[in-house]
């Protein structure tokens, strides 16, 4: 996998770390989604089985092994880089899924690394891209993607609510801290499963000062 990208601007603190050691027992993984219709299809460039959980609200999955590899072109001046993810066809998986959705044009494709000392912490590194095309021969399946696009990336990174939690979706997660019995919450502060009965409030992450001072109904302006 070559890239343009400084490595250092797309992965976590914690992968950089990691990238830096001299020496590692734990291995970088790359991870695809691919998703159709609410359909999702997990793969991973390893030759296990891999769980991970993506932080997408789906919890921890199961990356299935396959042989896959992913080229990105950057065309220079003002175009969006290229990724053409080449993956096997000899078992005709993903040639049955190009049959049946007419090429997946369209998809959503998830690319993720992941380090196999933090299976169900933030990836090393994610991107979120769209098929625009495939093509396939009787060993090799190729899908061109979207390069990834600050478009994209929602901005702020983070949304700020005043009262829901913004770590709901990543319960259990680094930074919702919980690791108590209770087996969700409800994202509030004090509600009848939120923070206060987790005694995790010092974890809270939303907003209570915003309130809605500053919001003007439009029809209601003179």
């Amino acid at each position: 996998m070559s890239t343009a990208y400084s490595p250092m601007a797309v992965l976590s603190l914690a992968a950089q770390q990691d990238k830096s050691k001299l020496a590692s027992g734990d291995a970088f993984i790359m991870l695809v989604d691919l998703i159709w219709n609410g359909e999702h299809t997990r793969l991973a460039r390893n030759p296990d089985p891999v769980q991970f959980d993506a932080g997408d609200g789906n919890g921890i999955q199961t990356y299935q092994p396959f042989a896959f590899e992913l080229d990105i072109k950057q065309p220079g001046g003002n175009q969006l880089p290229t990724i053409h993810l080449h993956a096997s066809n000899v078992l005709g998986l993903l040639q049955s899924l190009i049959e049946a959705y007419a090429g997946l044009a369209g998809a959503t494709c998830n690319l993720y690394v992941m380090n196999t000392a933090q299976p169900a912490g933030e990836p090393a590194a994610a991107f979120s891209t769209t098929v625009l095309s495939s093509s396939s021969t009787a060993e090799l399946v190729t899908f061109s993607l979207s390069g990834p696009s600050p478009m994209r990336q929602l901005f702020p990174l983070f949304l700020y609510r005043g009262d829901v939690c913004m770590w709901v979706t990543k319960y259990k997660g680094k930074q919702c801290g919980y690791t108590g019995a209770l087996t969700s919450c409800d994202g509030t502060y004090a509600g009848a499963n939120g923070c206060t009965v987790h005694d995790n409030t010092i974890r809270y992450g939303a907003f209570p000062g915003i309130g809605t001072n500053g919001i003007v109904i439009a029809s209601a302006m003179q």
